[in-house]
């Protein structure tokens, strides 16, 4: 391992960091402990960094349109089964997208570390696109299920590689705002899905195909996106192609004025040569339960779970039907109301992260979910599911403070996921962070219709009391990783 005292001078660089906000200004060497480069933009403000890296930035917004999709199934899920001709033709709906989800987990990180990023996009695309054909046609239940699968097998490589390409193309101090950024999408296919189920129930209750032909406008939209995303230069690096790598910096950063490409490759293989010490070997999934990986690895779990037993399937999933026992009078309006707080949420996380750090938030926010957990229960003796205008609308008031919190909440864990693991255990680390979110999606999704019959609001106790412990156990340990 390279000390200060002994660091490599052929990729000593003059040019490297200082706290002026132009990088072509930097006269000061930047080299840390461990003989590691940093790059001279990271000394830069936010908003200048944002302004400097447009291209990337744009890039990144065409990445994330798979998360349209992601929105839609998440929510189209929880509202048709509220819809009149869905219950005829099917009865009800079963959560085979988290099991779509597992099946995605075997095979993604070995293919997007053998054969890119992008191609890692296309499989994706591929599941939606033959999930789509099935929703489009299912006449059975197990049709449908199918459908299912195949949109959460898609859905779960959009989850495991998007942070983990976002994270290698942008620059340190926009990454968090912009693996947070990714919500946004999700949060606008799931408010295009509220207006539409609400629409759908009043003009067409007997027809929810209406609803499954709209999903074919996304996957369109994001092929046509994902046809110009180059792949990621850390990718290359790996493996040796720096002819590739110096490509795709090109593509990615060749309107940056001043850009040294031959610097900025040499930090990212710097950095990797160093993590191929550390591991001593080729990175395998044992290394993420070796040391200070399986801490890491801990943490981002915790946060995996939290989305699930804070209350995601009530608030998201099954929101409509939740409403719906609840005793409002359109429940789909109270699902929009949702969804807007949702956008809210994560235009708020992804312009503050960068300035605000992570910590205190979350962990404040997690706080926030436990007691409107203990609110939401309580309500049901306020009459609340019979009929009280009042207290259905108290409900209502409450639940926008609830989805605000948990969202944030929720992206949390997506943007520990992305950042805590190191560069070459990040696609090993999300596979397994995303399995255990996917287990416990699949016991909350079966769950909560039966808690939510015989419970009503009450199910929420159940909630806070999976709540609590991980509320404690994350203001222990979860860390700042600001910066």
């Amino acid at each position: 391992m390279a000390s200060a005292e002994k660091k490599d001078t052929s990729i000593h660089l003059e040019t490297i960091g200082t706290t002026d906000a132009d990088p072509a200004a930097a006269t000061e060497d930047k080299i840390d402990s461990y003989g590691l480069l940093k790059s001279r933009y990271d000394e830069l403000s936010i908003l200048r960094t944002l302004w400097v890296f447009k291209r990337v930035i744009i890039v990144s917004l065409a990445v994330y349109t798979g998360y349209l999709c992601e929105g839609f199934e998440l929510n189209a899920g929880g509202s048709v089964i509220a819809n009149a001709g869905f219950i005829k033709q099917f009865g009800d709906d079963k959560s085979t997208g988290n099991v779509g989800q597992l099946l995605t987990f075997t095979y993604v990180s070995w293919f997007a570390d053998r054969f890119g990023r992008k191609p890692s996009f296309y499989v994706a695309w591929i599941w939606l696109v033959v999930g789509c054909v099935f929703l489009n046609t299912a006449k059975s239940p197990s049709v449908w299920a199918l459908a299912k699968l195949c949109n959460g097998a898609g859905i779960g490589v959009l989850q495991i590689v998007c942070q983990v390409y976002i994270m290698e193309i942008c620059p340190n101090r926009i990454r968090g705002g912009m693996v947070v950024f990714q919500s946004v999408w999700g949060c606008i296919g799931g408010i295009i899905v509220a207006v539409m189920m609400q629409q759908l129930n009043k003009k067409h209750p007997d027809n929810y195909l209406v609803a499954m032909r709209i999903l074919w406008a996304p996957i369109a939209f994001m092929i046509v996106c994902w046809a110009f995303v180059p792949e990621s230069p850390w990718h290359h690096a790996r493996k040796g192609e720096k002819e590739k790598a110096m490509k795709a910096l090109k593509k990615l950063f060749g309107g940056v004025e001043g850009y040294d490409f031959d610097e900025e490759y040499a930090i990212i293989a710097r950095t990797i040569e160093h993590e191929k010490a550390m591991n001593e070997e080729k990175p395998r999934f044992r290394d993420v339960f070796r040391g200070l990986n399986l801490k890491r690895a801990s943490i981002v779990i915790i946060l995996s779970i939290s989305q699930q037993l804070a209350g995601l399937a009530i608030i998201s999933t099954y929101s409509t039907y939740f409403f719906s026992l609840a005793g409002l009078d359109d429940p789909f309006l109270g699902t929009l109301i949702l969804q807007c707080c949702n956008l809210l949420a994560v235009l708020f996380w992804s312009l503050t992260a960068d300035y605000l750090g992570r910590r205190l938030t979350v962990n404040s926010c997690q706080t926030l979910v436990c007691v409107i957990l203990v609110i939401v229960g309580s309500l049901y003796w306020t009459g609340a599911t019979q009929d009280n205008a009042a207290a259905g609308t108290a409900l209502l008031v409450i639940c926008c403070f609830w989805t605000f919190s948990f969202q944030i909440v929720a992206m949390s864990y997506y943007l520990y996921s992305a950042e805590l693991p190191t560069a070459l255990l990040r696609i090993k680390t999300g596979p397994i962070t995303f399995f255990m979110n996917s287990i416990t999606g699949i016991a909350t999704c079966y769950a909560t219709p039966p808690m939510l019959l015989h419970m009503s609001l009450r199910a929420a106790f159940v909630y806070f009391a999976f709540s609590v412990p991980i509320c404690i156990i994350m203001w222990l340990y979860v860390p700042e990783t600001k910066g």
